[in-house]
């Protein structure tokens, strides 16, 4: 059995022992990082506007995941890691002091990025790989909120500036930035509450992913990308 049949193997059960239920979209009462996000945007806008200003020099995602190129193939997707896998990119967490302030405090939270969609972008349908996490976005510079969402097998939710959303991703699902200006939101993936033992199984894959190349792969090209970024500043 290879990475991917396994993640296919547990999809199923990991629903079935969530906590939370098996929701495509969920109450932000499960995770109470949610207020404190939200409480802090305009701390986190000012970090993330302050970053943006070298969004020219972002990674391109196809050149972090060459394998997932059916998603995006263009340099309209962008990302800006500060964690993955639960591995911090010290340089790049730097920026964000006051994000990362509240990050330390949920170590449930194992990967954190900014995902920047380019002017009249679209995301073609894909589904995540790993039913262990479940996905946050935050929306942080949302152009427009009419013309800016995430449809979830035929549920669409619009993204708001400084509003926290969760969702399973290994679901279905497509973005779309409908607008002519760039649309940030901060990705993260939070370890999905579950009953015992499928917990303490899903945070013992959680720290051996580093033996799979879908991880370290990505990570280990995002660090190459960081070191020509600072060398150019």
């Amino acid at each position: 059995m290879n990475a991917f049949e396994f993640a296919q193997a547990v999809k199923a059960p990991f629903r079935k022992a969530s906590l939370c239920g098996d929701h495509k979209f969920y109450d932000k009462f499960w995770f109470p990082v949610s207020s404190e996000l939200e409480g802090a945007y305009p701390e986190i806008l000012q970090e993330t506007k302050r970053m943006m200003t070298r969004y020219v020099g972002f990674a391109p995602f196809q050149d972090i995941s060459p394998d997932q190129i059916y998603i995006s193939n263009d340099d309209k997707w962008r990302m800006f890691f500060l964690k993955g896998a639960g591995w911090t990119f010290r340089k790049n967490a730097k920026q964000f002091p006051v994000l990362m302030s509240i990050l330390k405090r949920y170590p449930q939270i194992v990967s954190a990025y900014l995902s920047v969609l380019g002017p009249e972008k679209a995301l073609n349908p894909h589904e995540g790989p790993w039913a262990g996490v479940l996905r946050m976005h935050m929306g942080l510079i949302i152009p427009d909120e009419e013309k800016c969402f995430i449809d979830v097998e035929g549920d669409r939710y619009h993204w708001k500036n400084g509003e926290v959303m969760i969702f399973d991703d290994t679901y279905n699902h497509y973005a779309v930035n409908g607008t002519d200006k760039l649309r940030v939101i901060l990705f993260l993936d939070y370890m999905r509450p579950m009953k015992f033992p499928y917990n303490a199984f899903n945070w013992a894959v959680m720290k051996l992913s580093w033996a799979f190349p879908y991880i370290w792969k990505p990570l280990y090209r995002h660090w190459k990308w960081s070191r020509k970024f600072y060398e150019k500043a």
